[in-house]
């Protein structure tokens, strides 16, 4: 046991020397000028170190690599957000400009309408009906506007309706696709007689026809003038389907009214008796 103990002492010993050694000769080397080159201790080391270093560089480049990659990652996600933030935000805008620029198309269109040879008001929608019985909405103008029953309402596109009931800041519109509604109408350019009846549907139906009459669809509809309601001339549809019955002395037009009577917002009413178009 005490041999194994010296034993041990002596290669420790030996061990150190020969790192003095490999100091004393790398040092020697290095400070000589004629002596640039390590020589085969220096050889001897160099091998040893180079693939712990290699190692070592390898490690650290990895090491390097992934928290360059995570810091991309969470910079991209912050990025990621702010955009999806940004592009919800000009949703938001352009939905609230596209809006403002239909209501403004559609004031346009009364404001050129207000031109023409009529007493107006303009009023906006403030409610409909909620049964399925009857087509009819409520306006925010009444007798305090002058309003009074069987006023026509209507929109730069065509005919809307007319007042059957007012009160101090409202009133009720019927809409002539209600099927109470009639309306005596011009159609096409020859300009038949008929009368365009609500249905309770988006289309109306325009009876007593002649059936000589020469109809087509595409045709504009325009009332007539030949009520105590409706002056002469305004637009109501146009035409896109016309039914013959073999034998029959009239015919009928299935119509389209011209004003998006589902999603009418604003609108014009007629007071006090407007004129008659010239026809």
């Amino acid at each position: 046991m005490l041999f194994d103990a010296f034993v041990r002492r002596r290669r420790f010993v030996l061990l150190v020397m020969l790192c003095i050694l490999s100091l004393a000769v790398l040092t020697d080397q290095i400070r000589s000028p004629g002596k640039r080159r390590i020589g085969w201790l220096g050889l001897a080391v160099e091998a040893a170190l180079t693939p712990a270093a290699a190692g070592l560089s390898h490690a650290t480049g990895i090491v390097a690599e992934g928290w360059t990659l995570v810091t991309e990652i969470g910079r991209l996600r912050s990025e990621n957000a702010r955009l999806a933030a940004e592009v919800a935000r000009l949703r938001e805008e352009n939905a609230r400009l596209q809006e403002a620029a239909e209501e403004a198309a559609r004031l346009r269109g009364l404001l050129a309408f207000k031109e023409q040879p009529y007493r107006t008001v303009a009023a906006r929608l403030i409610g409909r009906d909620p049964g399925h019985w009857f087509d009819t909405l409520l306006v925010d103008r009444g007798l305090a506007d002058a309003i009074r029953r069987n006023d026509p309402v209507l929109t730069s596109e065509g005919l809307v309706g007319h007042v059957i009931e007012t009160a101090g800041s409202w009133a009720r519109v019927l809409l002539i696709q209600d099927p109470r509604s009639a309306v005596g109408v011009f159609v096409g350019k020859g300009r038949d007689a008929g009368v365009a009846e609500g249905q309770g549907q988006p289309v109306l139906r325009v009876r007593y026809l002649s059936r000589d009459a020469d109809i087509h669809p595409g045709d504009a509809v325009v009332t007539a003038g030949l009520g105590e309601i409706y002056p002469r001339g305004l637009p109501v549809g146009t035409v896109v389907g016309v039914m013959r019955t073999e034998g029959e002395l009239f015919q009928e037009a299935v119509v389209r009214p011209g004003a998006d009577l589902s999603h009418v917002e604003e609108m014009l009413i007629l007071v006090g008796g407007a004129p008659q178009v010239p026809r």
